[in-house]
């Protein structure tokens, strides 16, 4: 990865935040919760001084009392006194314990070095300050899940668990030890919960999280073995320099901010030991030698960091260059302001997401909600999901992601278990993870891909862009993407002006949202290594006056002649007509608009509302872009402004991507309600 030689200076900065802390059992007498009017967060802390006086002083020292003072919508997670003086006391402890531990190179950094409040460093009070702040009001109702939707102001997701105490009461535990003990004091601008200990997200790299756990011993040692665990410590790119930036915004007019910061993250999914065991893997070696099985066209000889080896073909189908928390696999249940999920499908819409591996392999991650013979799975995640009424269903096949809460569920040796780490995500799994090519081309992925263009770029994922309202953070629901930002996004001419906007329930977009470019755009996607063979590439839009005519390439040779996309689908140049207009529900007009490169929307989403479907939609269409024969190998689809007359406003509306097997395209046994999904 790059960025390496930063690692070890943002090392040091990182430990500032470490280590974690003792339950604690007291709690708040909450019978009179209320809206405080008249009260903000700080006003109301500071009411309550006998339980709060530490956390104002620390707020106030580390700048962000007066803020909390501000007109705004936050979430207040104030640990108590009792709690503060005692995450001094073992702070300190663990300090000066490895002071005097002389097989240590290096002491370990806690941030603290006084168990004394008064000797906190400012600095440190910032740190704990932004951890206990979330820049969007969420009361305990909102809090479902395996974590807070939105970071905290220290840019670090926070995790949940629940459970009951003695009284089968339910109790919300933020990162695993701050069990809230009085929730909901609702005040001007936010919201207030009483925590029982100071919040101190992991420090760990994905790498150390997953080697602290002896569970996912194998997979740790695989993970070194193969050189992967040192490509997964990048966290933050420090040249990113632009963060504070803003350009014109999309429109020609106000401002338009850049993105914060430009983090790296990524997800591992992980067999836990007991699963190799049940296989007769008791070690690395056994895993070599299995591996050398599992992918016969491999190297064996080949030096375990080489791509060319067994092992290292395995370990790196289970990493992806993305932080994505249980929650965030799948376009599920998801808010915003402006935006629900639930508004863009049908209830009995599969939700599938495709994800390049590190091993340059596509992972298929599904949530089904339509064909699942047993309506309790519908809610599950699955890796290279194959409907289960067809079979045979290869061990590979059909894999469960264990949500967080599960998987601590299934045995008390994973009670401890933290998936979130720094810059990433452990996923356990429930089978061995396996790439077989035959099965992804001729079952898994026999089917219409579609990939939201957001979710091309894990950069939109990496920094909370993606799936955001935006407006908490950046004050617009836009957002302007540098040209440099994205690694999957190869810009060839400088006046690109390209713009994420954030999801909008009406806006009868796949997942809500829109990637638009501007000017004299002219850029290009990768698209995600599918299986070789011959595909027909679609493109989906939002017909409009306001678009613009684009000329497309595949792999830098033009497709066909230039569309204008302000066309009216109505127009003979496409010829929609609506199916209910039709005498044969629309099956004769299909053919037609196919004949002449054009498919009405998707009958798994939604149109402008929740009760219309997208194919009876004017404005949404798909146009087939290519027919192509996909090697090996990276593949780019480049999109070139030709509007001799814009003047800078004409947008490039770009919503999905569908890559659609020709197999599938032709075979006329797969009934026509399912290609029209």
């Amino acid at each position: 990865m790059a960025f390496k030689s930063l690692k070890t200076k943002f090392t040091a900065l990182l430990c500032v935040a470490i280590a974690g802390f003792t339950s604690c059992t007291e709690y708040i007498e909450e019978s009179s919760r209320y809206t405080y009017s008249g009260h903000t967060v700080a006003s109301f802390l500071e009411s309550h001084p006998e339980i709060y006086s530490s956390f104002i002083e620390i707020l106030d020292r580390g700048e962000y009392l007066s803020l909390m003072k501000a007109y705004g919508q936050y979430t207040c997670l104030a640990p108590t006194n009792e709690a503060i003086t005692r995450y001094l006391r073992e702070q300190d402890s663990i300090y000066r314990t490895s002071l005097a531990n002389d097989s240590l190179k290096d002491p370990i950094w806690t941030g603290v070095t006084s168990p004394e409040l008064s000797e906190l460093s400012d600095s440190m009070c910032r740190v704990i300050s932004r951890t206990h702040l979330i820049p969007e009001v969420f009361t305990t109702l909102d809090l479902e899940g395996d974590i807070i939707p939105t970071k905290n102001m220290n840019d670090r997701v926070l995790g949940l668990s629940h459970t009951t105490d003695k009284n089968s009461l339910s109790v919300i535990i933020i990162n695993g030890n701050g069990k809230i003990i009085s929730r909901d004091e609702e005040v001007e601008n936010g919201v207030v919960h009483t925590l029982s200990e100071v919040l101190n997200p992991s420090p760990n790299t994905l790498p150390s999280q997953i080697s602290k756990y002896k569970y996912f011993h194998i997979m740790s040692e695989a993970l070194k073995a193969t050189g992967y665990d040192e490509m997964m410590q990048d966290y933050i790119d420090l040249s990113y320099t632009d963060g504070d930036l803003m350009t014109v915004g999309s429109n020609g007019s106000g401002q338009t901010h850049y993105p914060a910061n430009r983090y790296f993250g990524f997800s591992a999914f992980l067999e836990p030991d007991q699963l190799f065991y049940d296989k007769g893997i008791y070690n690395l070696d056994d895993l070599i030698i299995e591996c050398a099985k599992w992918y016969p066209n491999a190297d064996a000889t080949a030096p375990l960091t080489s791509k060319k080896n067994p092992l290292n073909q395995f370990v790196a189908y289970h990493i992806m260059d993305r932080n994505l928390p249980y929650t965030r696999l799948i376009c599920y249940n998801l808010t915003t302001d402006r935006w629900n999920s639930e508004n863009d499908y049908f209830d009995t819409s599969d939700r599938n997401e495709f994800y390049e591996t590190f091993a340059n392999r596509i992972v298929k991650v599904t949530m089904p909600r339509s064909k699942v013979s047993n309506p309790g799975k519908r809610n599950t995640i699955y890796l290279n999901w194959y409907d289960e009424a067809n079979s045979p269903v290869e061990d590979y096949i059909n894999t469960v992601v264990y949500s967080p809460n599960t998987f601590r569920g299934l045995d008390e040796m994973y009670a401890d278990f933290d998936p979130n780490a720094l810059n990433g995500t452990i996923h356990p799994i429930n089978k061995i993870l396996l790439y077989d090519e035959d099965a992804m081309a001729g079952r898994v992925l026999n089917m219409i891909v579609r990939i939201d263009f957001a979710g091309l770029l894990s950069e939109l994922t990496n920094n909370d862009i993606r799936w955001n309202g935006l407006t908490q953070r950046y004050g617009s629901g836009e957002l302007y993407i540098p040209n440099n930002f994205c690694k999957n996004l190869k810009v060839y001419s400088e006046e690109s002006r390209i713009f994420y906007y954030a999801p909008v329930s009406a806006w009868g977009s796949y997942q809500g949202d829109e990637v638009v470019g501007f000017s004299s755009y002219d850029f290009a996607y990768k698209l995600p290594p599918m299986p070789a063979g011959t595909y027909e590439i679609r493109f989906g839009y939002s017909v409009g006056p306001l678009r613009g005519i684009v000329q497309y390439y595949f792999d830098n040779v033009a497709t066909g002649i230039p569309v204008d996309l302000r066309i009216s689908s109505e127009s003979p140049n496409i010829g929609f007509i609506a199916d209910a207009k039709t005498d044969d529900n629309g099956i004769q007009n299909d053919k037609e608009m196919k004949n002449r490169g054009y498919l009405k929307g998707p009958a798994a989403m939604c149109g402008n509302t929740r009760e219309q479907v997208a194919r009876d939609h004017p404005h949404i269409i798909r146009i087939v872009v290519t027919t192509k024969y996909l090697s090996e190998g990276e593949h780019w689809l480049r999109f070139k402004n030709v509007f001799e007359f814009d003047d800078g406003t004409a947008q490039f509306m770009h919503d999905y991507i569908e890559i659609v097997p020709l197999s599938y395209v032709r075979d006329e046994s797969i009934p026509i309600e399912e290609k029209r999904k």
